[in-house]
């Protein structure tokens, strides 16, 4: 009867103790994004308020992770910046500390494949930022030369599609429209698209989910006219 009752209570008591857990889970996560967007808009005191220049934190084989990001925020978080669990090898997996880890982020990124790695260990850090990847599609696009040998004109086509993306984001910002800039790289919480996000007026909270293609569409002719590319 005494072992009925336990298993009784035990039943009653896991989902809610899961619940606590989640919940603290997406209130420490919240609370590492706010820290990265005070970070951030240190950042942007120093830098007439545009984003910084880093490469795309999933990089071109979707495994390897510049370090330029936690570069930039080294200056403006105090903490231990992530580390690799083998210096100087490559392959080995990140070692993160707050606030760059999410302590939800638990789930492999690649399952299907054996790999066991969360966003965590595979780009060091649980969260994206999607500002750097339209860096890209400026460059695929011919509207800035990062690539010119000499670095003075290199450093103006990079600012020049710093200041281009950062004004588009301010431009759909003050419309009304919320754009993420740090956000969950995996869906691990489990209200409404399962990520927290950072957006672009400092605030943190729900990510409401991908924009719709027409959207990414005009803020990328956006940025290419901010470029004065094609015009």
């Amino acid at each position: 009867m005494v072992i009925s009752i336990i298993a009784l209570l035990i039943g009653i008591l896991l989902p809610a103790l899961g619940k606590a857990r989640e919940e603290s889970w997406k209130i420490k996560c919240m609370t590492n994004l706010r820290g990265l967007g005070t970070s951030m808009q240190l950042y942007f005191n120093d830098s007439d308020g545009v984003l910084p220049w880093v490469d795309p934190i999933a990089g071109a084989d979707e495994n390897q992770n510049s370090t330029d990001l936690f570069e930039v925020f080294a200056a403006y978080i105090d903490a231990t910046p992530p580390r690799r669990e083998i210096r100087g090898d490559e392959t080995s997996p990140w070692i993160v500390q707050d606030p760059y880890r999410c302590p939800a982020d638990k789930i492999p990124l690649d399952d299907d494949n054996n790999d066991s790695r969360t966003a965590q260990e595979t780009y060091g850090t649980s969260y994206a930022a999607p500002w750097s990847e339209i860096y890209v599609a400026l460059e695929l696009f011919g509207a800035i030369d990062t690539g010119n040998s000499d670095e003075r004109i290199a450093a103006a086509e990079r600012w020049k599609g710093q200041r281009a993306v950062s004004r588009a984001y301010d431009h759909y910002a003050t419309r009304g429209k919320k754009l993420a800039v740090m956000l969950d790289f995996v869906e691990v919480h489990p209200a409404k698209s399962g990520k927290n996000a950072l957006f672009w007026d400092s605030s943190v909270d729900i990510y409401p989910g991908d924009p719709p293609t027409e959207f990414v569409e005009d803020f990328i002719a956006l940025t290419l006219k901010l470029c004065n590319f094609g015009g």
